[in-house]
């Protein structure tokens, strides 16, 4: 990757549509412009329509053209946007004459990289939005617009510059003074890092329900065979998408559903039931219901007899179901067993409302800020251990204020790493490779 070059690419998906656009950026994007426009002068942050032609000289379409002088732009650079009709040779004879001009196709995420760079946005920001082009919900959306907007780095450079300004005030006391920080700074400086570790702590703890809200969580439904387990997959999802038989042993492989419930994707997945079989496919079925069970955020215990014991070997979170209440009238007295009907789709909104409660997704609220990464967890993280290492070091008896600072600059090197601010290649390039071409 060359980050001088003229990139282009299709900002929007490839196909038949209404309305095809695609993106120029780079120092060449205006001279690119004047070849295939034949000189028009176009006003910057005017849509003007223009018909543009290859290099040949020969007609490619009729669009909106639209200029964005740097720096005010997406990346940062001189950008245009041609609105094409949406045919796929279209957009193909323009992209071939913008290289033939002197651009290069861009890389996955080279736009939002390029923004990154000359500090449009900061890597939070940048991993936003390729969380909202990812998000499975509007609620998803919008968490993460708000992130996009700022939420999050206000947060990170607020507690950046609260750790900063203790950091000196330490410093402050090495340079003037040759002997022991006193009692009373001691306080003081303890007192200001407790505040800096709760507000560490607080931020750090919002990581379960942004990961649930931007990533979802996994249901699995157990139990014995033909306790109704494929049929409640269906009913759940609202289609036959498990099949429903009176034979043991019918759902062999799993079978996985998506349903949103309160703007977060759950994957549910219906296993193969428990019993003892000599079929070979069977017992592979067995075993991989086993292995879902491992990766599962949630366990739906499901049986259609209330002698029966529910499945009780994980600690997972574990909701015991009792179906076919159709066939039964009566409800047993165990307050922990939820009565379902699957056929007759009684009990189903009391079964979705407990899932939601179990999985914490009532919790979330879209007018909060979360963490949404695994990196931004993971550094997060290492900023709360250097600051309560360096809590530690502040002890009445002895108070070594070089590895007291030494630990400071650490949480600070975290929270510069979350920003991007000294993040290495690899992790910038992870993060921008997920994105597409045209962002």
């Amino acid at each position: 990757m060359t980050l001088w070059d003229t990139i282009v690419a299709p900002t929007t998906p490839y196909g038949h549509s209404g309305i095809a656009n695609i993106r120029i950026s780079g120092s060449g994007s205006l001279n690119i412009l004047s070849k295939l426009s034949g000189g028009q002068v176009f006003s910057n942050r005017y849509a003007t329509l223009s018909s543009l032609r290859g290099v040949d000289e020969k007609f490619i379409d009729r669009c909106l053209v639209t200029l964005f002088r740097a720096p005010e732009s997406y990346t940062g650079e001189d950008v245009v946007e041609i609105s094409s009709h949406g045919n796929p040779a279209i957009v193909d004879a323009f992209v071939n004459a913008i290289c033939e001009c002197g651009g290069r196709i861009a890389e996955p995420g080279e736009f939002t990289r390029r923004a990154f760079i000359n500090g449009k946005m900061d890597l939070v920001q940048a991993e936003a939005v390729a969380a909202i082009i990812h998000s499975k919900s509007i609620e998803s959306s919008r968490s993460q617009q708000k992130i996009l907007g700022g939420s999050l780095s206000k947060i990170l450079t607020s507690l950046q510059t609260s750790i900063s300004n203790l950091l000196s005030r330490v410093e402050h006391q090495l340079d003037v003074s040759e002997e022991d920080v006193s009692i009373s700074e001691k306080k003081t400086l303890s007192s200001l890092l407790s505040e800096d570790i709760a507000t560490v702590k607080q931020l750090k703890g919002t990581y379960a329900l942004g990961r649930l809200l931007n990533y979802g969580a996994t249901a699995v439904i157990v139990g014995e065979t033909n306790v109704g387990k494929s049929t409640l997959l269906n009913c759940l999802s609202g289609s036959d998408r498990a099949i429903v038989s009176n034979i043991p042993g019918t759902t062999r492989d799993s079978i996985e559903v998506e349903l949103l419930l309160g703007g977060v994707p759950v994957l549910f997945i219906d296993t193969a039931g428990f019993r003892t079989t000599q079929d070979i496919i069977e017992k592979e079925g067995v075993n991989r219901t086993y292995r879902h069970i491992e990766a599962a955020d949630l366990i739906i215990s499901l049986t259609d007899n209330p002698g029966k014991k529910h499945f009780k070997k994980s600690d997972k979170p574990t909701i015991n179901v009792l179906n076919k209440q159709d066939l039964r009238g009566k409800k047993t007295n165990n307050s922990r067993v939820i009565h379902i009907s699957s056929k007759k789709e009684i009990g189903i909104g009391v079964l979705k409302n407990r899932i939601i409660k179990e999985l914490g997704i009532n919790n979330i609220s879209t007018e909060m800020t979360y963490l949404s990464t695994g990196r931004q967890y993971r550094a997060i993280k290492e900023c709360s251990a250097a600051l309560d290492r360096a809590n530690n070091i502040i002890v009445p008896s002895s108070f070594d204020v070089e590895l007291f600072s030494f630990e400071i600059r650490s949480s600070l090197d975290a929270i510069d790493a979350i920003l991007g601010k000294t993040s290495p290649d690899d992790i910038l390039n992870h993060v921008f490779a997920t994105m597409c071409v045209g962002k």
